[in-house]
């Protein structure tokens, strides 16, 4: 049998939700970064186990045939896993991964293929950048895979092209008043993030820099450096003291212009703040939305509950064509995020309350609530049990499913089905080109 680094010739059969190939050996399965399905590769073992094996890629004896040059030469950051393929062939992946998940649960239904973009590059509109230093110098970038060590990055495709003037010059900033990036071992040190955010179609911009001290030193330098980049709105100093992964801490000032930033999306405007829930693509969440929109049937007459609503996105989406609509979300900013949304658009037909919605969408149906369609878009481990079940009990005349996560969207389908629900329609959007992540919507209707 093989020893650790001996090299090995194998065939990759799929991807992890990772966007590592997976190949079979010895009734092992091997994961391997940067190979794609059908490829066959030369790899070197590592980290064998009984039922699995690590591998690095060698070369490549025979190629996927829609392989490309990924678009970027920061491979190692672990964020495009899916670069060196063509993205029409991404896109196939990415439908492929929601009929899979649904099958696993015994469902059936037609998948559409996956909505894509015509140009998949510099669609982001949030931007988190991880600072350290490194024998001196400023390393602004994303963490490697599978770690948390720093790819030190300059320009990045996928990002809005203006993040790369912003980190020059708070790199450039940081190096000539030797300001130190966090030392995460040794919990010291000062800058801990940049975060970045646009909008779009309004050309706003807000930089946020996170800090691990109380003050930002240097300030009325960082501002002037900052201020000769046209276009930047606002800028945040956050303090996030404490030694965890959260990005943002609770205390934060403006150093420079306004709070919040705005952006429109399906001719509504949407403030935006530092601790703000927006979706990172606004074209796809356009698509997204307005599929979720098209799928409610709404005739104008109907109360919809929006369940894990933010800060109101798709909730004034349907408050457009729907009688009433009554959001629901846990974090308290996000709803007063979304009233002032609907406050601003006009849309006086909504309602929002704060909670878990495992708590609340029961409550609410307790005291005599009831919704004629209901749309939920939960986080990645998908809707509470509770909340399912509320769902069934109300029974509305559709749901609208808006998932992040194939497999948590089988499981909850699959007790929808058994509630009484048909799945009608099943759509994936591409939010996040060129990675393994699809958004799916689905529509259910009473059997």
């Amino acid at each position: 049998m093989p020893h650790h680094g001996q090299p090995i010739t194998l065939s990759i059969d799929t991807l992890t939700d990772k966007g590592d190939g997976i190949a079979n050996w010895h009734d092992r399965k091997v994961f391997i970064p940067g190979t794609l399905p059908g490829e066959q590769v030369e790899v070197s073992l590592h980290g064998i186990k009984p039922k699995y094996a690590q591998a690095d890629l060698i070369r490549i004896i025979q190629k996927h045939p829609q392989r490309i040059e990924p678009h970027c030469s920061y491979t190692e950051c672990g964020g495009c896993q899916l670069a060196y393929l063509a993205y029409s062939e991404q896109l196939k992946i990415k439908q492929q991964q929601v009929v899979a998940a649904l099958q696993s649960k015994g469902i059936t239904s037609f998948v559409e293929p996956c909505l894509g973009m015509s140009q998949p590059l510099a669609f982001r509109n949030k931007a988190v950048y991880a600072v350290r230093t490194e024998n001196g110098e400023p390393q602004i970038g994303f963490y490697r895979k599978n770690s948390h060590q720093i790819v030190d990055i300059t320009t990045c495709p996928v990002q809005h092209e203006q993040t790369t003037a912003i980190t020059a010059a708070i790199r450039q900033w940081m190096k000539t008043f030797h300001i130190a990036g966090y030392d995460e071992a040794n919990h010291t040190g000062c800058v801990r993030y940049v975060m970045i955010r646009h909008g779009f179609k309004t050309g706003s911009c807000m930089v946020v820099l996170v800090t691990l001290t109380d003050d930002l030193p240097k300030e009325a330098e960082l501002l002037t450096a900052l201020g000769a980049i046209d276009g930047i709105d606002s800028v945040i100093h956050n303090v996030n003291p404490d030694p965890v992964n959260r990005i943002l801490g609770l205390q934060q000032r403006v150093c420079y212009g306004r709070e919040s930033i705005e952006d429109e999306l399906h001719g509504l405007t949407f403030t935006i703040s530092a601790h703000s829930f927006y979706q990172v693509n606004p074209q796809q969440t356009d698509q997204l939305y307005a599929t979720a929109l098209h799928f409610a049937e709404l005739k104008g007459n109907e109360t919809v509950f929006d369940i894990y609503c933010g800060i109101g996105t798709i909730s004034l989406y349907l408050a457009q064509q729907a009688q009433k609509v009554i959001g629901i979300e846990i974090v308290p900013q996000a709803i007063d995020d979304a009233r002032a949304n609907a406050q601003r658009n006009q849309l006086a037909n909504t309602e929002f309350y704060v909670g878990k919605a495992e708590e609340v969408v029961p409550a609410l149906y307790t005291q005599g609530m009831r919704a004629d369609v209901v749309v939920v878009d939960p986080p990645r481990k998908g809707c509470e049990l509770s909340v399912l079940n509320t769902m069934l009990a109300m029974s509305p005349q559709r749901i609208v499913y808006v998932s992040c996560e194939p497999a948590s969207l089988a499981r909850d389908l699959a007790v929808l089905q058994k509630g009484g629900y048909h799945i009608t329609k099943v759509q994936p959007v591409d939010m996040f080109p060129h990675s393994m992540h699809v958004e799916t919507v689905v529509q259910l209707t009473k059997s």
